[in-house]
């Protein structure tokens, strides 16, 4: 179990950057996207918590979000005031990286604009930065920071500034490799001290685990009925009402007319737009 304070241990060099960044946010119409990285159990989170409470001195548990739909509406809250510091993290779901960073994108590539307009400060805390989004990972995140162990087992960090990041990304990517260019920063050391009450973020964690898991499944499963509609109405010529009496046969709910015509234009949409779906 990490430490609790609101004071935790910093780099003074990186304490200052922070500091700055608050103060050009606030002060000169300007937002900032950071992403942390590094493997699972490194410490990204925490680490992302004790710069959250320097960049944001109000920052707290309600400031971390663990999926995009809760993103989107924090940022869309209008209790979120200018210079308010927002932790979406992504790290608990690793499993499912690729699924999940699919959502991270196209959300913040959708509220680039209102996080400008706001002045907040956003940290993503990611199992990789190469999986993020081109455009987002080169133009709109400022920095990123790599956080690893040490043979040692200590708990470290590299930075990389939005130059060296540009250049890390496209040097880097095919390999996920961290060695080309070298980090902006001397590598800076952290300690496992939590800046928001551990077993409220733990708890906090566990239940957007448990709604991710349950939206993860029922979005399968959406995919599964969607398909086999598709395969009843394009190979078997089922009609609209056929495809309906054929789900209560088995005390399955109808599907409604909007879903049946959200089904068939997909279907001609994979057809090239080639005919029209049988009513």
């Amino acid at each position: 179990m990490g430490t609790y304070t609101r004071e935790p241990h910093c780099d003074e060099m990186i304490k200052k950057e922070l500091l700055s960044i608050r103060e050009r946010v606030t002060e000169k119409d300007r937002d900032f996207v950071a992403v942390y990285d590094g493997e699972e159990g490194v410490g990204k989170s925490v680490l992302a918590f004790q710069h959250a409470v320097i960049a944001d001195p109000d920052f707290s548990i309600e400031n971390v979000v663990f999926t995009s739909d809760r993103f989107i509406e924090k940022i869309r809250d209008p209790k979120t005031k200018k210079g308010t510091c927002i932790v979406l993290d992504e790290a608990f779901n690793a499993a499912n990286a690729r699924a999940s960073l699919t959502e991270v994108n196209r959300a913040m590539i959708a509220l680039a604009t209102e996080m400008r307009q706001k002045n907040l400060i956003v940290f993503l805390v990611l199992p990789t930065f190469f999986d993020l989004d081109k455009y987002f990972a080169l133009w709109r995140t400022r920095v990123l920071i790599h956080v690893y162990f040490t043979p040692q087992e200590e708990r470290r960090y590299i930075v990389f500034d939005r130059q060296a990041k540009k250049l890390l990304y496209l040097a880097g990517k095919k390999k996920y490799d961290y060695s080309y260019p070298k980090a902006s920063f001397p590598p800076c050391n952290f300690y496992n001290q939590y800046t928001i009450p551990e077993t409220d973020y733990r708890k906090k964690k566990a239940e957007a685990f448990k709604s991710r898991t349950v939206s993860n499944q029922a979005r399968n499963w959406l995919l599964q009925r969607n398909a086999l509609t598709k395969y009843l109405i394009r190979d078997l010529g089922y009609t609209h009402e056929l495809v309906n009496d054929t789900l209560k046969q088995f005390n399955a709910h109808p599907l409604s007319p909007a879903q049946l015509t959200f089904i068939s234009k997909e279907l001609t949409r994979e057809a090239g737009g080639i005919g029209e779906m049988q009513e």
